[in-house]
């Protein structure tokens, strides 16, 4: 069978961009090429850019599979990547043929290919589908691992109100969200993704060469992908509904990473039977532990991890446990695990608890050692975070989870006792307190936990959605 892998970024990029998605791509490329006879081929696109050359084309990279996986990159995307390059700009993804026409071009020159799967549609315009109807032989997956097709953004999360998306008032509500991004005040032009992703930013003496560059040739972002001047409400909802109706018209199957992203997608207009869930394979079940490894004597250890940001929880965390009973916070522990902290925004309110143990920037060989002695880890999310990376990590080492009902994380368990209203301060607390106090409740968590998907499983599912006919149930475990 010979597979196309589509993602924006190459799996095996040198600064580890593309997230939880890139590691999840590049897990799957290695089982494929180590341990099946399938020709696997990958394609990315929306991050490498000459600025000497405006029109799209292709470049065979190097991997480090060598020829068992043979990648390419499109250079010069009419379409940014990641999807924050150009939501101030969405009518471009409904406009654009020239992703279209360029991903034709590969496909005549290295295709047929049995089975094209898209891990989003990141750095090409979702009118590439469009081409099931020339290749009508050929599988047309899409995983949604983000909400990218609903949401320019990603998140479906309003970052001006810190809510769900759950009505964005016909794109009146991206207008407002767009202004609210962190760190997105400049936006990327082809010079400076030259500069950052093809030198890898490490030559400041082209700095300034290459921003004369750019005035020169007038390559800045405003006149590439748009600027606010050009963002109306209808272009947002013009670009949701086109997104969804051009997923329903080409794609074979869409797979959802969790249940809850399923529920999501179909009531967003998704057909509910083309799409399906399927829980993305992952290297930690295979050491997966089964039951919580940390003695339950006093004091307690609970723990989060991932980043200083009001979109994980990270600051309702810390104001919910500064609530909680001080005769039961002064016999925990508290773990914070983060990629930047800083000790303003936690020190003075956690002051009740037994001990603060700061893990201020992490790597995965660091998880046991942080983990060892950690009763329960929080996934406290405000969006509808897919599935967690960090949930799946902290159940494989053997720690059950107390998570935000948002998202899928608490997928990984049916026990409601590890599951509060997201957002909901008062009902986090109840549950952590009676957990805290009964821990025997921990082993409730491993009674009712769904066993993490191992690459294998997941593999086999795969295959069996490429090769033929699959069935149409919710889930695919």
């Amino acid at each position: 069978m010979k597979i196309l892998y589509y993602n924006w970024i190459q799996f095996d990029n040198e600064k580890n961009q593309g997230g939880g998605v890139n590691v999840y791509q590049k897990n799957l490329i290695d089982y494929l090429v180590n341990n099946t006879e399938q020709e696997v081929y990958f394609l990315s696109s929306g991050w490498e850019y000459n600025p000497l050359k405006t029109s799209p084309y292709i470049k065979e990279t190097s991997n480090i599979y060598g020829n068992r996986c043979k990648s390419f990159v499109v250079i010069n995307s009419s379409i940014m990547a990641p999807a924050f390059a150009v939501f101030m700009n969405p009518q471009k993804f409904i406009e654009d043929n020239l992703t279209y026409e360029i991903f034709d071009e590969f496909i005549k020159k290295h295709g047929p290919f049995d089975v094209i799967h898209f891990n989003n549609i990141e750095g090409i315009s979702i009118n590439v589908l469009k081409l099931k109807e020339k290749y009508p032989d050929t599988k047309f997956i899409v995983s949604i691992h983000n909400y990218q097709p609903i949401c320019p953004l990603n998140q479906y999360f309003q970052n001006h109100n810190n809510v769900i998306c759950h009505n964005f008032n016909n794109g009146e509500e991206c207008l407002k969200c767009s202004v609210e991004i962190p760190g997105k005040k400049e936006y990327p032009n082809r010079c400076k993704y030259f500069y950052y992703n093809t030198l890898n930013g490490n030559k400041k003496f082209l700095r300034f060469p290459l921003k004369m560059f750019c005035k020169i040739f007038k390559y800045r972002s405003k006149s590439y992908i748009g600027g606010r001047e050009t963002m109306k409400p209808e272009q947002y909802a013009r670009y949701r509904k086109h997104n969804i109706d051009m997923l329903n018209r080409y794609a074979d199957v869409i797979l959802a990473v969790s249940e809850r992203v399923r529920q999501i997608m179909i009531s967003h207009g998704i057909e509910s039977d083309k799409v399906i869930t399927s829980y993305i394979g992952t290297k930690f079940a295979e050491s997966e532990l089964g039951h919580s490894t940390a003695q339950t004597t006093s004091p307690f250890t609970i723990a989060y991890m991932g980043y200083e940001r009001i979109d994980k929880g990270f600051f309702f965390l810390i104001d919910a446990l500064s609530k909680l009973d001080k005769e039961i916070a002064k016999n925990i522990n508290v773990v914070l695990a983060v990629a930047k902290i800083h000790k303003e925004n936690y020190e003075n309110k956690l002051k009740n608890f037994n001990k603060i143990i700061v893990h201020n920037g992490y790597t995965h060989k660091e998880l046991p050692q942080i983990l060892k002695d950690v009763n329960l880890g929080i996934v406290p999310v405000l969006w509808e975070d897919n599935l967690p990376q960090v949930a799946i990590e902290m159940v494989a080492c053997g720690v059950p989870v107390l998570c935000s009902d948002f998202g899928g994380a608490s997928e990984l368990s049916s026990s409601e006792y590890f599951k509060f209203k997201g957002g909901n301060e008062n009902n986090f607390v109840e549950k952590l307190a009676a957990i805290i106090n009964n821990p025997v409740l921990l082993n409730d968590y491993w009674l009712n936990h769904s066993p993490l998907t191992t690459m294998e499983k997941h593999v086999k599912n795969l295959l069996k959605i490429y090769g033929g006919k699959y069935a149409k149930t919710s889930v695919i475990l």
